[in-house]
């Protein structure tokens, strides 16, 4: 606990994107504190050092405990997990989102130039994640059930095709969470104007909800799914140069 308090917020934030849940509840900007430690922050929140760190550590917790299960899953329950909790997500939320961001941006964009920003960079985020979302369910998802299902690699999935089709998914992962970072970043950590109206506040409310569900979702990706399947291909291409 008491290292807990001395590090830096954005150092457990980068290990545990939940943690932005529990800023969230004490009203702490992540956007501004971030270089701060947990210790500096209760100061300035006026909030107890301990229970901030208690929140915190359960949330870390919690996720080496989610994540020790998810890495003992095997390829099709992991992909069944992501499809349905992250995926679903998306899909239902990106319409429902965009949608209300036209409704604000159209009635107080005049007033409030900063929904103009908003509206631009989503449009450009969601176009993106939706083709990303498709490409990994029609060729990332099919690839690595085959490598679950095969004790040789098949001739149409050589190891480089695979390796770039890895490589491939982790940029776009990586400029995904670049749009969307520009989405909090002109939003101040998604913080409505002080006069925003409710329209305005609910529609911040779900895309911080919408930050958090990406930031959980990229991470399961990049240091459970890929690295696995990565495994799993060296695996595979030992035992076909041995026989």
């Amino acid at each position: 606990m008491e290292n807990l308090l001395q590090t830096p917020l954005h150092v457990i934030v980068e290990k545990c994107p939940a943690v932005l849940a529990v800023l969230e509840k004490h009203h702490i900007s992540y956007c501004h504190f971030s270089k701060k430690n947990i210790e500096e922050i209760s100061l300035l929140h006026n909030l107890p050092s301990i229970k901030l760190a208690y929140d915190i550590q359960q949330i870390v917790n919690q996720q080496k405990r989610d994540k020790d299960a998810l890495s003992n899953l095997s390829f099709s329950e992991l992909i069944t997990y992501i499809t349905q909790h992250y995926h679903l997500y998306l899909k239902t939320q990106l319409p429902i989102v965009l949608a209300q961001l036209e409704k604000i941006a159209q009635k107080h964009g005049n007033q409030l130039p900063i929904l103009l920003d908003v509206l631009f960079y989503f449009e450009m985020w969601k176009d993106e994640i939706t083709a990303h979302l498709i490409y990994e369910e029609s060729k990332l998802f099919p690839v690595i059930l085959t490598l679950q299902q095969t004790s040789h690699l098949p001739k149409e999935l050589s190891k480089n095709y695979i390796d770039n089709l890895i490589n491939l998914i982790e940029k776009e992962h990586d400029h995904s969470s670049d749009l969307i970072e520009k989405i909090k970043s002109v939003t101040q950590n998604f913080t409505p104007p002080p006069q925003a109206c409710k329209g305005i506040q609910l529609c911040f409310k779900m895309l911080s909800a919408m930050y958090n569900n990406l930031s959980e979702h990229t991470q399961i990706e990049n240091t459970i799914l890929l690295p696995k399947a990565l495994q799993q291909l060296n695996k595979l291409y030992q035992l076909e140069k041995t026989n």
